[in-house]
């Protein structure tokens, strides 16, 4: 596995057979692993918030969620073709190995609605999955903490994996789940893979659509959530327009502004035409 930093935050690149070994290892372990997808805002958001930027860095995989992290690191570093996995290819691949390893996935997050259509989906993607609900309640943005009631149903549950479906709204809430996550590593033995998965739940179930193939082909996934969502365009505005302006002066500042444009455009054709 090899790793990248990007504006201050670890990047692991890993095949599609890479992670299945990872996650499996991970559920076979002695101890909790979390598991965090950064994007282009997580990196921004780490920029000024240490406590963020260090669980992001500590975790025991960074999964890259974001075909900007794929030309920031061919911009940066000259290396192209890294890979990227979603919260919402990662959680199905982790409810599959749930399953065969007999360990219960919980789901802790999202409304019972999303949870009820979530189940029902992974009754057909993972056949005989034990899938445990709990809803965390309100938890607060500034310090995030799990109640401990919430805590003493997850310790019953024994060894397990946790998926924190909190949402990611960006702004001052931007690293919640992440938070979450860690207090759970710590306060939670038994858990075995601590994951946020984000919006990851809402496009299982099929209340938010993902991108067509064709978009997330074309890396124009922003486009997609910009005509379904509007109301993110503040978020899409940083994650398209300021973070590659942010990494263009990270090369500038490494003497290697005209290079980086050369490997930017090399990474182009890596996407589009090696597959």
């Amino acid at each position: 596995m090899r790793s990248f930093p990007v504006l201050g935050v670890r990047l692991d690149d890993l095949t599609n057979e890479e992670l299945h070994d990872r996650l499996l290892g991970f559920l076979n372990s002695d101890r909790p692993n979390i598991l965090v997808t950064p994007n282009p805002e997580f990196l921004l958001t780490a920029q000024h918030d240490t406590t963020f930027r260090d669980i992001l860095n500590t975790s025991d995989l960074a999964l890259p969620d974001g075909v900007a992290l794929q030309f920031a690191v061919a911009a940066l570093h000259g290396v192209h073709g890294l890979h990227r996995h979603t919260g919402v290819d990662v959680l199905p691949e982790l409810a599959k190995i749930c399953r065969d390893q007999n360990i219960p996935l919980v789901l802790l997050g999202a409304t019972d609605i999303i949870l009820a259509s979530v189940k029902l989906r992974f009754a057909t993607l993972a056949e005989g999955i034990s899938i445990i609900t709990l809803n965390p309640g309100i938890i607060e943005v500034v310090n995030p903490r799990l109640s401990l009631d919430i805590l003493s149903q997850l310790r019953q549950v024994g060894r397990c994996a946790v998926a924190i479906a909190l949402g990611q709204s960006g702004g001052p809430s931007q690293g919640k789940q992440e938070k979450v996550a860690a207090q759970i590593a710590q306060e939670v033995p038994d858990a075995r893979i601590v994951i946020g998965v984000g919006g990851a739940l809402d496009m299982i179930a099929g209340t938010v659509p993902r991108a067509p193939k064709v978009f997330r082909r074309l890396g124009m996934e922003w486009l997609w959530r910009l005509c379904v969502e509007p109301w993110r365009y503040s978020r899409i505005f940083r994650a398209v327009i300021v973070f590659p302006l942010v990494v263009f002066r990270g090369t500038i500042t490494q003497g290697r502004w005209f290079s980086a444009l050369i490997d930017v455009a090399i990474a182009l054709k890596y996407h589009f035409f090696s597959r």
